[in-house]
């Protein structure tokens, strides 16, 4: 499997990842058996970069995942390349954007626990919170990395002035923009 560097992050990740939104159950019923299986063939062929989030079944797809992978986490960490993403929350009435530290700080220790590992590779804020200053945002993940819980941190759905703002505080590592062949409205401005 040929790799690549992701991002400013220094991290070498295959080239393609395995992305687990569909084991959340937000897109409908799947096999657990089957999906675990898809994620072990996965790293049987090479992939070391596994990508999910809180949000994907508020738990289910991250235990899903440190299930599947249980036996190389313990065994062969260093090998494995674990993202994630935070600052949405469920509430009564849907799904919100929270990225205060507070709720930051809570959504990384669900998520440690719920993939059964005491650090994070790569945790990105899944989308910007305009009620809550990036400053305090960038902080708190900032706090987080001194604290060991997660390496390095990147952004999901920003734009270039948010991650610029981001980027004062806490510097942007890596990027995930909603991004494919028909949403290409990012090429001229935020790849570059």
């Amino acid at each position: 499997m040929k790799t690549t560097t992701l991002g400013r992050s220094g991290l070498t990740v295959s080239r393609i990842a395995f992305g687990t939104w569909q084991l959340g159950g937000d897109w409908g019923p799947f096999d657990e058996d089957t999906a675990i299986a898809a994620i072990r063939r996965a790293r049987e062929l090479g992939v070391n970069f596994f990508d999910t989030a809180q949000a994907y079944g508020f738990g289910v797809s991250e235990r899903l995942l440190g299930q599947a992978l249980r036996d190389e986490l313990t065994r062969d960490r260093d090998e494995l390349v674990i993202a994630t993403k935070g600052g949405l929350r469920r509430t009564s009435s849907g799904v919100v954007r929270d990225a205060t530290p507070e709720w930051l700080r809570q959504g990384v220790d669900a998520s440690l626990t719920a993939l059964g590992i005491d650090h994070i590779d790569l945790y990105q804020v899944h989308w910007p919170d305009a009620k809550v200053p990036v400053a305090e945002t960038a902080g708190a993940l900032g706090e987080l990395v001194a604290q060991g819980k997660i390496g390095h941190v990147g952004v999901s759905n920003y734009n270039v002035a948010q991650m610029a703002e981001f980027s004062a505080t806490l510097p942007v590592e890596t990027l995930q923009p909603a991004y494919h062949l028909f949403r290409r409205e990012i090429e001229d401005e935020v790849p570059p």
